[in-house]
């Protein structure tokens, strides 16, 4: 709804007849801009007059003599005129707001750049902390593995030491044993062949004590058959001579 203008004072009859009939001559003199302004205190009429439509453009005059009231056409002019500067003003002000908002946008712009950057470089580095971290746990895991390992290792190492040692015992027991059962069979074959040796020396002393009274007695004999004889011869010879 376009604003109401407020007169500024009593206008005769005949300034008012020429002001509308001004206002009349110049708008069927000169079409009307189709982006003419008609601003108010706080508000803005666009009116859009088209030349080729002819019922149109009367009733945009009629209603712009209408609007114009007790002006004249000077005064509407410059009245627009000031609108359009203050409308001008404010495009320009607007502008202005608009660019430095835009450079406050684009340093904003900057600097949530700048702390994106700098996030991403924490960020880095501390995904290369974390990196760094988990290898030196891995490898305190590994060194803890290998000296588990080695640990393990060497206790295997001990009970295979303690095995070996156990059964060089029991092996050196056993030559022992070995070499005392060999002492003793040897000595009881030595014993053996002694006692059939002696028992051989004892045949044969017994074999050759037999054969010294057989051949005692057999001497025995001899001596005293060799003793009868010349009795026998002697107690023969008698009788031989009677």
């Amino acid at each position: 709804m376009p604003p109401k203008v407020i007169g500024m004072g009593k206008v005769k009859a005949k300034g008012k007849a020429k002001g509308k009939a001004k206002a009349a001559a110049v708008v069927e003199e000169a079409p009307v801009d189709a982006s003419e302004v008609v601003e108010g205190a706080e508000q803005t009429a666009i009116v859009a007059v088209k030349p080729k439509a002819k019922a149109k453009a009367s009733a945009a005059r009629k209603k712009l003599i209408e609007e114009l009231g007790e002006k004249t056409i000077e005064e509407a002019i410059d009245e627009q005129k000031a609108k359009r500067a203050k409308a001008e003003a404010t495009i320009a002000e607007a502008d202005a707001m608009a660019k430095a908002q835009d450079e406050q946008v684009a340093q904003a712009q900057r600097e949530y750049e700048a702390a994106q950057a700098a996030v991403e470089a924490v960020i880095a580095k501390e995904r290369e902390a974390a990196e760094a971290y988990n290898a030196a746990r891995k490898k305190k895991e590994e060194s803890h593995q290998k000296a588990h390992d080695a640990t393990r290792g060497l206790l295997e190492a001990k009970k295979k030491v303690a095995m070996l040692d156990v059964y060089a015992v029991n092996k050196r027991k056993m030559q022992e044993l070995e070499d005392k059962r060999k002492a003793a069979t040897a000595a009881a074959e030595a014993a053996k062949k002694g006692l059939m040796e002696q028992r051989q020396r004892e045949k044969e002393a017994l074999e050759a004590t037999r054969k010294a009274l057989e051949e005692a007695r057999q001497r025995a004999k001899e001596a005293k058959a060799a003793i009868k004889r010349p009795r026998a011869e002697a107690e023969a010879a008698p009788a031989d001579l009677e």
